[in-house]
């Protein structure tokens, strides 16, 4: 039989178990009060477009190649019916292509015609030649200096499109109402820790003429600036 201070005992007991299951409970790290919550993890890197997509959608473009603004917003028309995931994947392959077209040959090109070229300058000299079409860019990329015939003999002005590079972002941006920040693939352009591929050019013009005699013929003396 159980006596009276038996059963304060025991509801003591009780008490003290229900403090030490509340105590853990609070500390527990399910409990949202005590301990920050989880981010999801982060979106991996699309897998790229493929290729013949990718140049068709800039080749609709090149029609528009005199005025750069409207070049700009005929890409941004074209993106603004793709899916974020598209969008994405277009990035992707676009920083492939910027990532392929990292070589000391195109570099040595893009001085000859400008009279130098820093990182910057020769990042967007490359988007300038993605946004001439896949034609313009396979042909270039093979020969750089058979850039020379491909050009008008009017054009005038550092062949650079910076802008180019950034409507994608943006268009992700508006369909996903995410800052450019958080887009899971954004094309990098610029390598340090990379060196571009092949051979170093020199920086003098007997190098230069004869490593690039058609662009030296026509840029050498007169860089486009």
């Amino acid at each position: 039989m159980r006596t009276k201070s038996m059963w304060l005992w025991i509801m003591g007991m009780v008490g003290v178990t229900a403090g030490v299951a509340w105590l853990f409970a609070e500390r527990s790290p399910a409990s949202a009060g005590d301990v920050p919550m989880q981010q999801s993890p982060a979106t991996g890197p699309s897998a790229p477009m493929d290729r013949s997509r990718f140049w068709a959608i800039i080749d609709r473009t090149t029609v528009l190649e005199a005025d750069t603004d409207a070049q700009a917003a005929a890409l941004r028309a074209e993106l603004d019916n793709l899916t974020p995931a598209d969008i994405e994947a277009f990035e992707s392959t676009f920083d492939q292509i910027m990532q392929e077209s990292y070589s000391w040959d195109l570099w040595g090109a893009t001085y000859v015609i400008h009279g130098g070229a820093s990182d910057d300058g020769f990042e967007y000299f490359r988007v300038w030649l993605i946004s001439k079409g896949r034609t313009v860019y396979e042909a270039v990329l093979k020969d750089p200096d058979s850039l020379a015939e491909r050009l008008a003999a009017d054009s005038s002005g550092p062949l650079e499109f910076e802008e180019f590079a950034y409507v994608a972002r943006t268009a992700w941006e508006e369909k996903t109402g995410r800052d450019g920040a958080e887009m899971p693939t954004a094309a990098r352009m610029i390598y340090p820790n990379i060196e571009p591929a092949g051979q170093p050019f020199e920086e003098d013009s007997a190098h230069l003429s004869e490593r690039y005699p058609k662009l030296w013929k026509r840029f050498g003396n007169s860089p486009a600036q």
